[in-house]
């Protein structure tokens, strides 16, 4: 009997902080498309970014959002674990050698989309997971249907588009909303904004 792949979605970012957008996106592709499970896959320390939370305080809000979303979710620490710049091509190689049974399906919003062929050894991460493309409230569905096309036609790389649009929350809106100790309903977990409060996270 042949035993089948696992599709494994992952789900990257700096997750600065985890919210509610996340958790929506996972648990949609996780859905529609199938998966048999999502990574959460928080970024080291990004020099280019400021006031990003450390990588412990990331990691334990990550793993707060995949408790609150039952089975199918896990965190993933390549990334963290990894001293200096993480390039995906590197996390994805290190994630195929681990798990020679997954097909990996890299989930991607419009705005990385249109940035997947500045990506270091881009044509390698071609060849080394598929994209699940998910929307964003306001984006031009021709101008990303021709990007689609683009790629397919000129790399043989099929991007799955997800039905459903992700919401419209930002890291950087709720960062300024904790900064002033303004609710974060809607965009947050409770236990994710207490814990932020309790250890001054944003606070300046």
């Amino acid at each position: 009997m042949k035993i089948r792949n696992v599709k494994m979605g992952i789900l990257g970012g700096s997750f600065n902080p985890p919210h509610l957008g996340h958790l929506f996106i996972a648990q949609t592709v996780y859905r529609e498309f199938n998966l048999d499970g999502i990574m959460l896959l928080p970024l080291g320390m990004p020099p280019h970014k400021k006031n990003i939370a450390p990588k412990a305080d990331r990691e334990r809000m990550c793993r707060m959002l995949a408790k609150a979303a039952g089975n199918g979710m896990d965190v993933c620490t390549i990334e963290l674990d990894r001293e200096g710049y993480t390039y995906t091509v590197d996390t994805l190689c290190q994630l195929r050698e681990k798990y020679p049974k997954y097909i990996f399906y890299y989930i991607i919003g419009t705005d990385t989309l249109f940035q997947l062929e500045t990506w270091r050894d881009y044509r390698r991460v071609f060849a080394y997971t598929e994209f699940i493309c998910v929307p964003r409230p306001g984006d031009d569905p021709n101008k990303v249907y021709d990007k689609i096309k683009q790629l397919d036609r000129q790399y043989g790389k099929k991007i799955l588009l997800c039905m459903q649009s992700g919401p419209d929350i930002s890291s950087t809106q709720i960062r300024e909303e904790i900064r002033y100790n303004r609710s974060t309903e809607g965009m947050l977990l409770p236990e994710i904004r207490e814990y932020i409060d309790k250890e001054r996270l944003y606070a300046e």
